[in-house]
């Protein structure tokens, strides 16, 4: 994955303002030797186990990423995130990357239960999250602090049981 980084400091240059709105974190990326330092930690944290983490290609092109974070083998649960750049959006990428990463979870890693959250206004997520088969469990009041202000988040669960092959 170090191999990306030119690849992905390029994306989020080309998508800073989109990725502003709910991942500020990743705007960071932008520059070579930030992405390079990112993946290299990447690549340790995947190694212990604490954080999975996969890029996205349309053809050859990295499109965006996907993870799974805060891995509880004990209780067999994990929370999932993913962005991708806004020429990317709309295409069903996002979807079939989510599908591939939950096939890998309820899998291979035998978890029982796939948690996303998301900005309140984050319509895009939302959707995908009811598309997929996953249960509004509730909303976390002001439970993120995004770009200065509190916002609440949207909470979705899916468990094994629940998920559809399709």
């Amino acid at each position: 994955m170090p191999e990306h980084a030119q690849a992905l400091a390029t994306l989020v240059a080309e998508n800073r303002e989109h990725l502003q709105a709910y991942l500020p974190a990743v705007v960071q990326l932008d520059s070579f030797g930030e992405a390079q330092a990112y993946l290299q930690a990447a690549c340790a944290r995947a190694a212990s186990g604490e954080v999975l983490e996969w890029h996205v290609f349309s053809g050859t092109a990295l499109c965006g990423s996907i993870r799974l974070k805060d891995i509880d083998t004990e209780d067999r649960k994990a929370k999932i995130g993913y962005y991708l750049g806004r020429q990317f959006q709309g295409r069903g990428i996002a979807s079939a990357a989510v599908r591939a990463v939950l096939a890998h979870a309820f899998g291979a890693l035998q978890l029982h239960r796939i948690e996303l959250q998301c900005a309140a206004g984050n319509g895009a997520s939302m959707a995908l999250a009811e598309r997929l088969g996953f249960a509004h469990e509730g909303v976390l009041r002001q439970a993120e602090l995004l770009n200065g202000v509190f916002v609440d988040l949207h909470v979705f669960g899916l468990l094994q049981a629940d998920c559809r092959p399709d």
